[in-house]
């Protein structure tokens, strides 16, 4: 094989490659669907999401009046692109599908909710931001309010740092998200059996009764984010 040849079978491989990758993002495999997995994200819409009001309280929502973040804990937000980002309520975040990732952009922080309630599941979600980024993956938030936060902060003041569940667990050492890149997160929620999965080493395997069932929510603190590929599969 001449080196022209070599070099046009190798740009070619790699344009399969692109196109291959392409092809599975916010999509299901055969596979995915005999297992029972369900695509909670198109890549196009926002179909089976809505921006929610910012709980009242802090924490797990015990209540009480509305609070801003403590200074520092918001980032500088990037401005929204498309007139889909115009449809939240007053009051509440701005998120918007672009190139086929679900961002969220401008002012104010806040988060982007399941119009559906979940019990036992599992939820796989891929995310990418920055290293300073501060976010998290809620689940089984009763009334749009409170639940297990996932966190994704590499350094939260309390120590519940990125893999552990806010107000429920640490983790045993610390793990860090790739920073630009994309991560994946699988979460489990069984009953009381609560497993956290980043990048495929888990971060925490806990039994908590907490919360039993409700919605999930994506935290927008103004710092650029980015997620895609999210799917569920109930479990029993």
């Amino acid at each position: 094989m001449t080196k022209t040849q070599t070099s046009f079978a190798v740009g070619t491989l790699l344009l399969w490659s692109a196109a291959s990758s392409a092809q599975t993002v916010n999509t299901l495999t055969a596979q995915d669907a005999e297992q029972g997995w369900q695509l909670l994200f198109d890549g196009k819409t926002l179909a089976g999401w809505h921006a929610s009001l910012p709980p009242q309280g802090q924490g797990r929502g015990r209540g009480g009046p509305s609070q801003p973040p403590p200074p520092g804990q918001t980032g500088t937000p990037k401005p929204c692109v498309t007139a889909q980002a115009q449809s939240a309520p007053a009051g509440a975040s701005h998120w918007e599908v672009v190139d086929g990732l679900l961002t969220a952009c401008g002012d104010p922080a806040g988060y982007l909710t399941s119009d559906r309630s979940y019990k036992n599941f599992a939820l796989s979600i891929e995310f990418k931001c920055s290293a300073e980024t501060n976010s998290g993956v809620f689940v089984r938030s009763p009334q749009e309010s409170g639940g297990y936060e996932v966190q994704i902060w590499r350094q939260q003041p309390a120590g519940y740092n990125t893999g552990a569940i806010v107000g429920t667990a640490k983790t045993a050492r610390e793990h860090t998200f790739k920073a630009d890149d994309w991560n994946r997160y699988e979460i489990t929620a069984n009953g009381d059996h609560l497993v956290v999965v980043l990048n495929g080493e888990t971060t925490l395997d806990i039994h908590d009764t907490s919360f039993a069932e409700g919605q999930l929510r994506l935290q927008y603190q103004q710092f650029p984010i980015a997620f895609r590929n999210i799917k569920i599969r109930p479990l029993p």
